[in-house]
């Protein structure tokens, strides 16, 4: 016996048959059963998703003999009777089937006219199914436009169509369109698996077994469509081997291997860029395109990113069970947030690489970006950090200010710390309400700690004061302030003596007048001293977000000239180049609120402007 092409030899012949399509179906068998056909149908969709095939079982069903006597009760056409055996082998004298493409001249629509105005030989109706109807001419859709609004009662147009935007609004008002959606993976899988099954039992078939993974991959390589999946399984089954698996798939249909993309991904949750680059040109080395490599990269991401949103998203995955396992775990190292990231990465190297003569150094720097990519941190985590920070001030609990909060995955810079006890000597800004007494600071950092007097509950409850260098005596962290220093100026150490402190104050208050937020910030910030350009303060990297920002950096440095008396610099250093002292709750609780109130109003909207660049 001839060999029959597996799409042409298992195409659905009732309307169980069709896979994915159970919206359109439902509509069609109701309106057979109660007699309500419509004169004209569109049928939309991609490619291969059953549009033809539905217009032809929907002809028989119209035609079917036995449903017309009785004998056949369901909507599906019996497949039995002459109609039916007619229009499935294409002799039938009551369907005509015919393409836009070959027949779209105003002299074919004509003669299809003539040939419509008799009653059918044989059935109740005479069909006419016009596939990919869009390439009709438009004197061709001017010369059908009035049979089509006023056809005989035998007649039924079917119009199929991959582009229904190209045909006139006259038509499509004339007709009931339904759209076709693309097959599900899942059920174009479960297709293949039962012709595999309906090959074995069949004594003409050929005798093969498919594998659940060769399934999916075949499915999804068909991109939703029913016809090229078949097509696709035909094609592997031509290469003789029994056993169908995904080894066999990828060799005859050119799939790239997924475990260069596990290898690759593994690479970058680890944060490992030279294994992943390694594994980047294994998988080159093995042949693969760069361009092939770039897809099947993020199309990975993409399954690792699906996953992490939905853990239970199998469906939307099309990999066999192992593999679902495998990316679950390569994905629980990087949150959601981190992973779009990785994801546009990957995306984003492939435009590139459609022009460039060497597309393998785009994808190269991509894979790079991605394993060198610092953990992002969201609006929530800083929020809750601040929340958490304020819970603990707010109990009287003494630790530094980074400990014991929610990591959101950034690695912000070390804790900053304020002084155990209330300074003493020095003037306290303007805008407290009893300001605490403040010691004087030593003459050098390192130098001879001052006797600190005590103050008041009271006069402390209110101060957002700044505090100079913690000393010796007040900190294990003594030489913090020389380390800084010499981050700062090879040979020049900052002087923080009584005065430049009480200019210090001074400037904290003048800012705190002109912005109470950045004020606030400010009085976090630990004094380090000044050298002769600059001035100097030890920070976290939150509070240097805030410094930094343009504007604010522009009021710090319009009030240092007159506070100091000369033009100084504002730099900047790391929190760990503060000494390690704690500062009192209840001197920074204020602070902590108008912080809060500050990333609501400034620091967050920047990048929600920017978020489309990216990281």
């Amino acid at each position: 016996m001839a060999h029959r092409a597996l799409a042409l030899k298992y195409r659905p012949q009732t309307f169980g048959d069709l896979v994915g399509q159970d919206h359109v179906t439902t509509v069609l068998m109701r309106a057979v059963e109660s007699g309500r056909a419509a004169h004209a149908y569109l049928f939309t969709g991609a490619r291969g998703v059953g549009k033809t095939t539905s217009a032809r079982i929907l002809a028989k069903a119209l035609n079917c003999e036995r449903r017309a006597t009785g004998k056949q009760k369901s909507a599906d056409p019996c497949n039995a009777c002459t109609s039916c055996t007619e229009i499935t082998n294409g002799s039938s004298l009551d369907v005509a089937e015919i393409d836009g493409a070959s027949n779209r001249g105003i002299a074919d629509v004509q003669a299809l006219r003539e040939k419509v105005r008799f009653s059918p030989t044989g059935g109740r109706h005479r069909v006419v199914i016009i596939d990919e109807v869009h390439q009709l001419s438009g004197d061709a859709f001017a010369a059908l436009l009035k049979t089509l609004e006023e056809p005989p009662p035998h007649l039924v147009f079917i119009f199929a169509t991959t582009d229904p935007q190209k045909l006139p609004d006259t038509i499509r008002s004339r007709t009931q369109r339904f759209d076709f959606a693309r097959v599900p993976l899942r059920k174009v899988a479960d297709r293949l698996q039962q012709i595999a099954g309906l090959e074995r039992k069949d004594k003409d078939g050929v005798d093969f077994t498919l594998t659940e993974g060769a399934a999916l991959m075949i499915a999804q390589k068909s991109e939703g469509s029913m016809r090229d999946a078949v097509s696709a399984l035909d094609q592997v089954v031509s290469a003789g081997e029994k056993q169908v698996d995904e080894a066999l798939v990828r060799r005859v249909l050119g799939i790239a291997d997924r475990e260069a993309f596990f290898a690759i991904a593994e690479a970058v949750t680890r944060r490992d860029p030279r294994a992943a680059l390694s594994a980047l040109h294994d998988a080159f080395g093995k042949g693969m395109d760069p361009r092939d490599l770039a897809e099947g990269l993020a199309e990975h991401i993409r399954h690792l990113l699906v996953l992490s949103v939905d853990p239970d998203g199998q469906e939307l995955v099309p990999v066999s069970r192992d593999e679902l396992e495998r990316m679950r775990a390569q994905g629980e190292s990087w949150s959601e947030h981190d992973l779009l990231r990785l994801l546009r990465l990957a995306s984003e190297a492939q435009w590139p690489m459609r022009d460039s003569p060497q597309p393998l150094l785009h994808l190269e720097a991509a894979v790079l970006q991605m394993a060198t990519l610092e953990p992002g941190e969201t609006l929530a985590a800083l929020l809750a950090r601040l929340e958490a920070l304020e819970q603990r001030l707010t109990g009287g609990a003494s630790a530094p200010m980074g400990g014991g909060m929610p990591s959101g995955g950034m690695r912000p810079g070390a804790p900053m710390s304020a002084p155990a006890s209330p300074p003493a000597a020095a003037p306290a800004p303007a805008r407290t309400v009893a300001p605490a007494p403040r010691p004087a600071a030593p003459a050098r950092p390192g130098g001879p700690a001052p006797r600190a007097s005590a103050a008041p509950d009271s006069a402390r409850a209110v101060d957002v004061s700044p505090r100079p260098l913690a000393t010796r005596a007040e900190s294990p962290v003594a030489e913090a302030p020389r380390a800084a220093a010499t981050a700062i100026a090879d040979d020049e150490a900052p002087l923080a003596d009584a005065e430049h402190t009480q200019r210090w104050f001074a400037l904290v208050t003048r800012v705190n007048e002109r912005k109470p937020l950045l004020g606030a910030f400010l009085s976090e910030c630990v004094f380090v001293g000044v050298t002769s350009n600059a001035l100097v303060l030890a920070m976290d990297e939150v509070h240097r977000m805030v410094v930094d920002d343009k504007d604010n950096h522009a009021i710090v440095l319009a009030e240092l000239t007159p506070v100091f008396g000369r033009p100084l610099a504002l730099r900047c250093v790391g929190a760990n180049a503060a000494p390690a002292a704690e500062r009192p709750a209840q001197d920074l609780k204020p602070a902590i609120d108008r912080a809060v109130a500050f990333f609501e109003g400034e620091i967050i909207e920047r990048p929600r402007r920017d978020e489309r660049k990216p990281s």
